[in-house]
């Protein structure tokens, strides 16, 4: 088998599954096709306004990758991407946002005493993490519960935010105590593998600047979304 042919079959083989708040749809945004808005407004990003839109799920929405191998491990990032972010419930539109890449990282280790996975789920600027088997984790993670389908995770997405928690019980982020995240059953579910594409092979591949004005994300390629950007370069370890 070509290397080419095994990194596509593990990028489908680990590409996730994401659950939408079931009001997600009159609220904010359904993921969309970044290549186009990108065509459409990356010569002058002043143009790109407030967009709501889909409102209905496209089980076919690109879902981008990137893939890194060595000799200790496979690393995987999916990437999705919002054209508006929405806070529930903010007073003054806080958190809102043009645009909104959203991720989840996967790290495939095959030189630990089993073979171990750690999710790392993209959640505002950090990130949660759950591991299979149970109970590993890496650094400045407390490791929570998952749900896979074999290989693929279940992720649940947050209302409008589109924060990712690996249960639709997962404790909430908050903002003041007061203004939390809103995850439920009861959505739109989205296998990301139906549309997969390599963020070297869109429009936007050396593009690193931010997807709008300046509160608008950093592209997925600027030097802040490095390969080490939710946890550092480290082996993980069990809880005991």
């Amino acid at each position: 088998m070509s290397a080419l042919r095994e990194d596509i079959d593990t990028v489908r083989e680990f590409a996730p599954i994401l659950h939408f708040h079931p009001k997600e749809g009159e609220f904010c945004c359904f993921p969309s096709d970044a290549e186009e808005i990108y065509e459409w407004f990356s010569s002058d990003w002043s143009q790109f306004t407030e967009d709501l839109s889909p409102s209905v799920i496209n089980e076919n929405a690109p879902c981008y990758y990137e893939i890194w191998r060595d000799d200790r491990m496979i690393q995987l990032r999916y990437w999705f991407w919002y054209r508006f972010n929405r806070f529930p419930g903010a007073p003054f539109r806080l958190g809102d946002h043009l645009g909104d890449w959203e991720h989840i990282e996967v790290r495939i280790y095959h030189n630990l005493n089993e073979d171990v996975v750690i999710w790392l789920y993209s959640n505002h600027l950090t990130a949660r993490l759950a591991s299979r088997p149970l109970g590993y984790t890496i650094d400045g993670f407390t490791p929570e519960r998952l749900i896979t389908n074999e290989n693929h995770v279940h992720a649940w997405v947050a209302l409008g935010s589109h924060a990712h928690y690996p249960l639709p019980d997962s404790r909430p982020y908050c903002y003041a105590r007061v203004l939390c995240d809103r995850i439920a059953e009861g959505g739109k579910t989205w296998n990301t593998w139906n549309n997969l594409k390599a963020l070297k092979d869109t429009n936007f591949a050396s593009f690193t600047g931010r997807w709008g004005d300046k509160k608008a994300p950093r592209s997925p390629t600027n030097k802040y979304n490095n390969r080490w950007r939710n946890a550092p370069d480290i082996e993980p370890f069990i809880i005991k």
